[in-house]
């Protein structure tokens, strides 16, 4: 991948950090407070979307605060953190996916309102985070994993306040198993693809400096 973008390249990173870091530290409040508010209201509220949202938020966390020990460090670094950032994405995507088949088998109807009502709020969160990020998402492969994560939060909540409104409509859960389902293919799909730009990137900095 290319070194620079928007004028920024890996030789002065260091003069971007600080608004990098404090961007990076930003998202991980908004996204830290969104998984508990997500994760306590989807399980009070019988919902898988907000269940598999709430631990997007947690990854996104997870990668934010993988984020700020990368930078200043170098590329081969900041890939490798790239590619912790996917394998934990991947990881969490098959215990969402355990936590859907569980919310399935035991079949009780989500609260529409409640789905609806916080999805909103996550989307307004996640929208924040993707605005900070947004002018650093073509940095490094770090950064753009972060950026991908939180773009696929915000297509997330859209998706779940669609879901909450089917329910309400038509009085069944299964809009709320398809939308957490999608979440967890949505998941993987991107982690896999972040796993391989990872590795490439590592693989290219290792002939660098064979």
């Amino acid at each position: 991948m290319t070194d620079s973008c928007c004028g920024c390249n890996a030789g002065d990173l260091s003069q971007a950090s600080g608004a990098q870091r404090r961007a990076l530290i930003v998202a991980l409040v908004i996204n830290a407070f969104m998984f508990v508010a997500e994760m306590s209201v989807g399980l009070w509220g019988h919902s898988s979307a907000l269940q598999a949202d709430s631990v997007d938020m947690l990854i996104d966390a997870v990668g934010l605060g993988i984020g700020l020990f990368a930078l200043n460090r170098t590329l081969r670094a900041r890939a490798r953190a790239g590619f912790t950032n996917a394998f934990i994405e991947l990881v969490l995507a098959a215990g969402i996916g355990a936590q859907l088949i569980h919310q399935i088998v035991i079949g009780a109807l989500p609260v529409a309102a409640v789905m609806i009502g916080m999805g909103a709020v996550a989307l307004v969160a996640n929208l924040a985070a993707a605005g900070l990020l947004l002018r650093y998402r073509h940095e490094d492969i770090n950064m753009r994993a972060m950026w991908l994560c939180t773009r696929n939060d915000a297509i997330g909540n859209a998706a779940t306040i669609g879901a909450g409104v089917l329910v309400l409509a038509v009085g069944v859960p299964w809009p709320d198993w398809i939308v957490g389902a999608l979440v967890v293919l949505l998941f993987a799909y991107t982690a896999i693809g972040m796993l391989r730009e990872a590795w490439v990137e590592l693989q290219s900095q290792s002939a660098t400096n064979a």
